[in-house]
């Protein structure tokens, strides 16, 4: 029988277990909180499907591989002609890879695809430029020469993808950053 869970995870799974019966579950989390340098939400969170203008990124979980043993019939049992067994069946172990992911992953707010404009990429190529990440001539095309400018931007910043986060988006001065304004009197 496969050995389906790594002891690391059962830890990690047994400690979220706990933890989770302590805290009320959100039913929509609260966007505000989710702007963090990454906008990278809870491992296990889905995105929510009822915020107008908000956009989502997935990145999988990582993968593991470990060596699985299966024990199968070598040779069937010989049965004679009144049902007893003449020689008892054979069996033998067979061990192979098997991947499994580990969690489900991460969900982030990315930049709509509507958004991403010949004009927008132009300027996200420009901007990757100045900061010594993108060479070649901005095109207004989302090519892979992009992709990895932009995935070399926000893996410092804890987000290995090259899908454009809002928060990157934010930080390079391609989107509108909302300032909250001062109403007291002073």
């Amino acid at each position: 029988m496969p050995h389906m869970i790594p002891n690391r995870s059962l830890g990690a799974v047994l400690s979220l277990a706990i933890v989770a019966g302590c805290a009320p579950v959100p039913i929509v989390p609260d966007v505000t909180k989710l702007i963090s340098p990454t906008h990278i939400t809870a491992t296990d969170m889905k995105p929510p499907a009822d915020m107008p203008g908000v956009c989502w990124a997935h990145i999988p979980g990582p993968q593991i591989t470990e060596i699985v043993s299966d024990i199968v019939v070598a040779t069937p049992a010989e049965i004679g002609p009144n049902g007893e067994e003449l020689s008892p069946a054979i069996y033998r172990e067979v061990t192979r890879p098997q991947t499994f992911n580990e969690g489900d992953g991460r969900w982030f707010t990315r930049t709509c695809d509507a958004d991403m404009t010949p004009d927008f990429v132009m300027t996200l190529q420009r901007a990757l430029s100045v900061r010594g990440l993108y060479r070649g001539d901005a095109t207004g095309v989302m090519d892979h020469r992009t992709l990895r400018a932009v995935q070399a931007y926000q893996t410092p910043q804890g987000l290995d993808s090259a899908i454009l986060s809002q928060s990157a988006a934010r930080q390079l001065g391609l989107i509108a950053v909302e300032l909250e304004m001062d109403t007291s009197d002073g």
